[in-house]
């Protein structure tokens, strides 16, 4: 009697359909890990967009009414100029780039790329290339920047809509599906 060697039909069967869940199974956790491959360099690349936005910021006067001359007086002190009221929060005059604002409030608004001027929240829209005072166009493509600034003197997280001594620097950076947040404080001193 001859033996026969192989599978038979029934075994190849049984061999593709598990190969087949295997191959469904396996693709089913690498799908969503490719999904969200890109995350971490959208972090990373917000992060940094973030930190060096907030730096710039920051080395700003508190207000268009501080001293700008060593910040002996502080605005809203005795004998000084008053601070800008809530509503006056913005860029003020001749202000119309990065280089010449002078204080914290004068980066409010929306700073976009060509192909995120359309999801602007705000009313007050700047192109993202200038606001660092260089082009990044093409280093941040398909990123926006939200900045807010307003008057929070107990520093909870809400706007106090009166003068006070400390203004809350918000700013959301959208890259990719995400967003992501840097916060400070800048205070009158």
């Amino acid at each position: 009697m001859i033996r026969s060697r192989g599978f038979t039909l029934i075994e190849s069967i049984v061999v593709i359909i598990v190969l087949g869940i295997a191959m469904v199974t396996i693709t089913s956790f690498l799908t969503p890990q490719v999904a969200s491959s890109a995350d971490q360099q959208y972090q990373n690349r917000s992060v940094a967009l973030g930190q060096s936005l907030m730096n710039q910021i920051l080395a700003r006067s508190f207000d268009e009414n501080s001293d700008f001359d060593g910040g002996i007086i502080r605005c809203g002190d005795a004998g000084a100029v008053a601070c800008s009221a809530p509503g006056e929060l913005g860029v003020d005059g001749s202000e119309a780039t990065p280089a010449a604002f002078n204080d914290v409030d004068d980066y409010i608004g929306c700073w976009y790329t060509d192909t995120t001027e359309s999801a602007c929240i705000s009313l007050v829209k700047y192109p993202l290339a200038n606001i660092l005072d260089e082009n990044i166009e093409g280093s941040y493509a398909n990123f926006r920047v939200e900045v807010s600034v307003f008057y929070d003197a107990n520093m909870d997280g809400i706007d106090d809509n009166t003068i006070g001594t400390m203004k809350r620097v918000e700013i959301q950076i959208f890259g990719g599906n995400n967003r992501y947040s840097v916060i400070a404080y800048k205070g009158n001193y």
